[in-house]
């Protein structure tokens, strides 16, 4: 048993295994986290590590991210005018939104 079967048991389950061990009291009050703790720590199951995703490259300068913005308006107002599709005009406001927002963050 590995911990990734753990995850998949249900808590009725995991608590039919962890009454297994004789020394355990208060299985019946546990939530599932707790549980596979506990039935980590008795079957010395090793817990692999989360992988942390890392983050998208942010200009961090308020004007780099102004130029950043202002390009994408004036791509946004050409993909209007040639009544481009609706998607791309969609995007491009999205990513000008999220702009906007990290601009927010830094002033």
């Amino acid at each position: 048993m590995d911990y990734h079967e753990l995850e998949k048991m249900t808590v009725i389950k995991l608590r039919e295994e962890t009454k297994k061990f004789p020394d355990v009291k208060g299985v019946s009050g546990m939530k599932k986290e707790e549980l596979i703790a506990l039935l980590v720590e008795k079957l010395d199951i090793k817990v692999p590590e989360k992988k942390k995703k890392k983050a998208p490259s942010v200009p961090k300068n308020k004007m780099t991210l102004k130029k950043k913005i202002m390009e994408l308006r004036g791509q946004k107002e050409a993909a209007r005018a040639e009544k481009d599709s609706r998607k791309k005009v969609t995007v491009l406001r999205k990513r000008i939104h999220s702009l906007k927002r990290q601009l927010r963050k830094i002033a």
